[in-house]
């Protein structure tokens, strides 16, 4: 496996007075990955599970005085999420024989996959004094869908909508 990270984090406290309190931190990861033998049944390398090959997050945050609140924005590649794609077929003698399916790995009898997922949410407080903080959050503002498919998103399989929280 193979990847880079970069991360980027900063306080804006040298823009003027109400934007002083501006903040973005900020990261992006690729990877690149794969496997040497998933089962006898197949041929090729895939990628490990569950391991998407770019993500990203970006969060916007302003903290002043009394006030702090947090955007994040989060971002999941599409990535696999059970192998079953297989190119060869054991035959009677326990010998095995090709057997190629429609559309190959990215047909619908390709691996199962974790659609690619953007998600936004935020947060806010607001310190009342004497010891109280009033805290308002939100979760999946833009309704994301979560959901899997075989080989290439037009083989859906299953999709979950949450709606926001």
């Amino acid at each position: 496996m193979t990847g880079l990270e970069l991360a980027f984090q900063q306080h804006f406290t040298y823009l003027p007075r109400v934007l002083s309190g501006l903040g973005l931190s900020a990261n992006y990861s690729h990877t690149t990955s794969g496997t040497t033998k998933v089962d006898q049944l197949r041929t090729d390398n895939p990628a490990l599970l569950r391991q998407a090959p770019n993500t990203w997050n970006i969060s916007p945050t302003y903290d002043r005085k009394r006030l702090s609140v947090r955007v994040g924005l989060a971002y999941n590649g599409p990535n696999i999420f059970q192998y079953q794609y297989h190119d060869l077929t054991r035959n009677p003698d326990g010998t095995t024989s090709p057997n190629p399916q429609p559309g190959g790995v990215k047909g619908p009898a390709g691996d199962n996959y974790l659609y690619a997922h953007f998600q936004v949410d935020a947060q806010g407080s607001y310190y009342l004094g004497k010891g109280f903080t009033a805290i308002v959050s939100g979760l999946n503002l833009n309704n994301e869908v979560f959901g899997f498919y075989n080989g290439s998103p037009q083989y859906l399989v299953q999709r979950e909508y949450y709606k926001p929280t």
